[in-house]
């Protein structure tokens, strides 16, 4: 088996057991109703836990004792932070028992289509594994801890400090140093984790808010919404000529499936968003305790995701405490205010600061967003594009979010307005804002993933929304409850098919489909290779593979059988992940080291080249297998720089 499953169970039950011991506590800020606590409180405490852990694993060797002390100081701080707390809802109802067991189940999906799957001799994994190739960054933190070194490239000159945002891969790699799980089987453990704490959350706020436990039970068929402008691709296969197949924003289980970390970070914002009301609108005293939580969570949202928890907040924020400026000043709270978000400010600043710090080096070299107007249509306009973005692509992808959204900011009678009205300003905010963002900036360090992420608040929030209002309306012999019964049938039922096909696709596909190839044997027989790497290369030297190894298992070249499974550095694993992770080199640069070793791999080898791998690249260990073309070159045999140290016969070598 290439992961354990005792592993994930223990890797997961650690994941929760660290984030009850910090949130359970903290959770009393929040909810007053226990059981609703008990669903948020591990999102809560992973929140705190996540910045403000890492930052002092900066200072301290990053050891078993040293996490479980570190646990119990932030348990005992949130304790201690909690002590005189007022909760912001005290919900009358709760989720029964037996939603509580269906979550469970549909938060399980996305874990599925990370796991290996079996077919004859064969393995793969569904096509969200190209995302998860940062498993190597779970692994050199586990080994080698903080700051941590770059696992997809090095050189003799140059820090090599991991330029990317790392937190959520720190909190999987504290539960791989407790178990002892690989990195591959704490990913997928806390995988599982963020989806369930996502569902937690959203549906704590969507029965808060309602009032209505039946608003849970509708927040489930919405976690397999899909974007239905997959199923006009479908209908219509040129589509392609009038509407763009441009990079959108993510529903929830394809964030859940392929970028956990911002569907985290996203689900931490949504809880900080909710506090940051009780800021802005209630004269309490422990409103600075609060902030001192809500600081750590905001520097882990950021810290998981750039855009989910670092851009869209640095947006909504302002916004909203611009819209709630009238309110402050007739209850003279200025000062009150501006000294609790001065607080947030400042232990935001103090758990993320070294993040923030080691990546503005990406700057040195590239700029990672530019202004432009969403494309839209094909060979559109911009003037065309800018109401197309809104009539078209975001009723597209979202269909009966972005359709619940509009009912609730339409009705007059909806509970979030009536009963809650401080509350329109932060809605209409983090739905919208982020979307602007969308609209008119994208990222261009690999792809525009800033469109990927940026708007995952917005997505959960408006699931709240849509849960909510579905509750209340569906069924309903007015004209409203009318829409509502047919927007169901006519968008949401269509969306969920398009989840299910992804879940089959990602999940099931290759267990019933197969094909058994050449690769996936090979990809199944290659952890025995990699625990042979493992023996003879320390944790913290590299090695060199080939970076077009397995490239048919991925969608794009990911190296993924080193990606997942090898636990050691490498020197320059693919294209892809040399321009998304080393940020010290340009575009041009990460093309032509690709070149380099991709020419090597495929035989073009010379003395010279070996010792620039070596002394330039700091390649340790080279494993050449029978499918590279470098297999059986004389000079591999006969060179002063790499001696073969490990073998099996007619399948890899391994040099050192």
């Amino acid at each position: 088996m290439l992961v354990k499953t005792a592993s994930l169970i223990s890797s997961a039950l650690t994941l929760g057991a660290v984030g009850y011991a910090i949130g359970l506590p903290a959770s009393r800020y929040f909810e007053g109703n226990v059981r609703m606590r008990l669903l948020i409180s591990p999102a809560i405490g992973l929140g705190i836990f996540g910045a403000a852990g890492a930052s002092i694993f900066h200072l301290l060797p990053f050891t078993v004792s040293n996490l479980l002390a570190t646990t119990i100081f932030l348990s005992v701080a949130a304790v201690g932070l909690s002590k005189a707390a007022c909760p912001i809802f005290s919900s009358p109802v709760s989720p029964s028992f037996s939603w509580i067991a269906v979550a469970s189940v549909f938060g399980l999906l996305p874990m599925l289509t990370v796991i290996p799957q079996y077919y004859g001799a064969g393995a793969s994994v569904g096509a969200p594994i190209f995302d998860h190739a940062k498993i190597a960054i779970i692994d050199e933190i586990a080994q080698n801890g903080l700051p941590p070194y770059n696992p997809y490239y090095s050189e003799a000159q140059g820090s090599n400090i991991l330029i990317y945002y790392y937190i959520w891969y720190f909190l999987a790699a504290s539960s791989s140093i407790i178990t002892g799980a690989g990195g591959w089987e704490a990913d997928i453990a806390l995988t599982a984790v963020t989806a369930l704490s996502s569902i937690f959350v959203v549906t704590w706020l969507a029965v808060a808010q309602s009032k209505r436990s039946d608003a849970a039970w509708w927040v489930l068929p919405l976690l397999l919404v899909g974007p239905l402008s997959r199923i006009l691709l479908f209908i219509s296969e040129k589509s392609d000529d009038w509407i763009v197949a441009m990079g959108h924003p993510r529903t929830w289980f394809a964030e859940a499936a392929w970028s956990p970390q911002h569907l985290f970070s996203a689900t931490i914002v949504l809880i900080v968003i909710t506090a940051y009301m009780r800021v802005l609108f209630c004269n309490i005293r422990n409103n600075i305790a609060l902030s001192v939580l809500m600081g750590a969570m905001l520097a882990t949202a950021y810290g998981s995701s750039m855009w989910a928890g670092g851009l869209s907040p640095l947006l909504v924020l302002p916004v909203i405490g611009l819209l709630s400026t009238p309110h402050i000043l007739r209850a003279k709270r200025t000062m009150q205010v501006v000294t609790s978000i001065f607080v947030i400010a400042a232990v935001t600043v103090l758990c993320a600061g070294v993040l923030a710090y080691e990546q503005a080096a990406i700057l040195e070299t590239r700029t990672p967003v530019e202004f432009w107007i969403f494309p839209v249509f094909a060979g559109g306009k911009w003037f065309i594009d800018l109401p197309g973005f809104w009539l078209i692509r975001i009723i597209f992808d979202f269909g009966i979010l972005f359709l619940s959204f509009v009912v609730w900011r339409a009705e007059s009678s909806y509970p979030l307005q009536k009963d809650n009205g401080n509350l329109a300003p932060a809605v209409m905010s983090t739905v919208l804002v982020p979307f602007a963002c969308v609209q008119f900036v994208h990222s261009v360090v690999m792809y525009n993933d800033l469109a990927l992420h940026v708007a995952m608040p917005s997505t959960l929030l408006m699931m709240v929304i849509t849960a909510t209002v579905l509750s209340r309306h569906m069924g309903e012999k007015t004209k409203l409850g009318r829409l509502v019964t047919v927007a169901v049938v006519i968008l949401l039922t269509p969306s969920i098919l398009v989840g299910a096909r992804d879940l089959y696709a990602y999940a099931f596909r290759f267990r019933v489909e197969g094909p058994e190839t050449e690769e996936t044997k090979a990809f199944r027989a290659s952890s025995e290779m990699w625990k042979a790497v493992r023996r003879v290369t320390p944790p913290n030297d590299a090695v060199a593979n080939n970076p077009l190894d397995l490239a048919e298992l991925t969608f794009s070249p990911a190296n993924i059988s080193w990606a997942i499974m090898s636990q050691r550095r490498n020197c320059a694993t693919s294209l892809q992940h040399l321009r998304a992770f080393a940020g010290q080199l340009s575009p041009e640069q990460a093309s032509d080291i690709d070149g380099f070793f991709t020419d090597v791999f495929h035989g073009n080898i010379t003395e010279a080249r070996l010792k620039v791998m070596k002394e330039k690249y700091r390649c340790k260990t080279l494993v050449v297998t029978v499918r590279d073309g470098l297999w059986g070159k004389p000079l591999l045999d006969h060179n002063s720089v790499f001696q073969l140290v490990s073998e099996e016969k007619g399948k890899w070598r391994i040099y050192r």
